[in-house]
């Protein structure tokens, strides 16, 4: 049987999807080695794909350096589309971002990372801020933390147990253990806040919104860089409007599934 499933298998799309896989927030761009190597095939079969994407306006080279360009977005735009519950939630982002006068994303899980599927962009931009369809490491992001919260102990192990854990900071949590714990004694928080783990002097708030079975379906979530004045204004004044909104949102998706 697994023979007959694995027929059906086209390894040569996989391993293009693998490709378009390979560009993340540390490798925005690369040479056909740097892509051969880190996808595990040939130099000639990275450049068949690289091309194929290039032709397509899913890429473009520049001095011997790939990237992908925003059209690869549509790829997966069938299933943002879907997401009915971000429509609403839109709405209660703006909002925040008029208020706090920041800019404001909303992410999912997508295993070892968070995807942006949303951003509201306020006139103070931040600087290397994810934009839609960006990814950043789960375990370091306010959004990745708050999913993993949901997990019982079981599916916090095996999900810590597959993911790369990676010190970037001083301040990163990177030994899995010590990680597990943190996570376990925040399950019952309404809200994430992650200072300078991913990156020195970065801190990020974020809070979720859930279905109408209790379940996280994304979360919101604004960055700043650190100073006393900037993280006095983003726990004290900006957390508790994004938890609202976060809240609000949750009860419009559980209105509109009944």
């Amino acid at each position: 049987m697994e023979n007959e499933i694995n027929k059906d298998i086209a390894t040569t799309f996989l391993k293009g999807l693998s490709v378009i896989e390979a560009f993340d927030h540390e490798n925005p761009s690369m040479t056909l080695t740097d892509v051969a190597k880190k996808v595990n095939i040939t130099r000639s079969s990275a450049r068949r794909f690289l091309l194929s994407l290039e032709s397509l306006g899913y890429a473009t080279q520049n001095d011997k350096l790939f990237s992908l360009t925003p059209k690869i977005i549509n790829l997966g735009y069938s299933y943002f589309a879907s997401l009915s519950w971000t429509d609403l939630a839109y709405k209660y982002v703006k909002m925040v971002v008029k208020e706090c006068k920041l800019s404001c994303a909303v992410s999912i899980l997508d295993g070892p990372h968070i995807t942006c599927i949303m951003r509201v962009n306020s006139s103070k931009i931040l600087k290397g801020g994810i934009h839609v369809g960006g990814k950043l490491p789960a375990p370091y992001t306010a959004t990745g933390r708050l999913f993993m919260a949901e997990m019982n102990d079981k599916e916090l192990r095996e999900y810590l147990s597959k993911t790369p854990l990676k010190k970037y900071t001083s301040k990163t949590i990177y030994d899995p253990n010590e990680l597990f714990e943190k996570i376990k004694s925040e399950r019952n928080q309404p809200y994430q806040v992650i200072e300078e783990e991913l990156e020195d002097g970065l801190l990020a708030i974020a809070a979720p919104i859930y279905d109408s079975h209790h379940k996280i379906l994304g979360c919101m979530t604004i960055g700043t860089y650190m100073s006393e004045e900037n993280a006095k204004y983003l726990k004290e004044y900006v957390l508790p409007m994004l938890i609202d909104a976060a809240n609000n949102a949750t009860e419009a998706i559980v209105l509109l599934k009944h």
